[in-house]
């Protein structure tokens, strides 16, 4: 606090011993040290507040700007969720469309199974999925899985028929001369 030496504080003694007197000084240094002991209580307790105010400020700032983190997180994590919903939907909607539309493929290819070869309704269902592309990996799956049930659901009904059909023409291509075992032409 005070930059004082000891001739100084010698120098202070031997003045007031003249000033004061030996019978009065004892009481008088007594008081003297009582009011340095209050004043160094003073300073250390206006330090310290003065500390506990810096400190307070600098946490209530810190605090601040971890609620301003905070907040800045929870945008983030509710733009993302936003964001999340939205391609999911859309992702939804999507395959809805092409699971409409593979329904609508199947209900024709069924509907022409009699006049139309396997072969035929395959390139059908390979355009039908070139042309409407699913939005995510999941209905892209589902897609291609629903397009080989259909045809293979196709390829057996139409096998029945066709079987028939490849009876004949074995029987056919057995006989170069066009006729079939009993003697009479084929169906050619």
């Amino acid at each position: 606090m005070f930059d004082v030496g000891f001739t100084e504080i010698l120098l202070i003694g031997i003045v007031a011993l003249i000033v004061i007197g030996p019978e009065r000084l004892p009481a008088v240094a007594r008081t003297a040290g009582q009011w340095v002991a209050k004043l160094q209580r003073f300073v250390r307790g206006v330090k310290s507040d003065l500390a506990s105010e810096l400190e307070s400020g600098d946490l209530k700032k810190l605090i601040g700007d971890q609620r301003e983190q905070i907040n800045e997180l929870k945008q983030m994590v509710s733009s993302a969720k936003k964001d999340f919903e939205t391609t999911t939907r859309e992702a939804v909607k999507g395959a809805k469309k092409n699971l409409e539309a593979m329904e609508s493929t199947v209900k024709e290819l069924d509907a022409s199974e009699t006049s139309s070869s396997p072969e035929a309704m395959e390139s059908t269902v390979k355009e039908l999925d070139a042309t409407e592309k699913p939005s995510s990996p999941e209905s892209i799956a589902s897609s291609s899985h629903e397009a080989q049930t259909s045809m293979s659901a196709v390829q057996d009904r139409s096998e029945g028929t066709d079987a028939r059909d490849n009876t004949d023409a074995s029987v056919a291509s057995d006989n170069p001369d066009g006729m079939n075992r009993t003697g009479t032409e084929s169906g050619n």
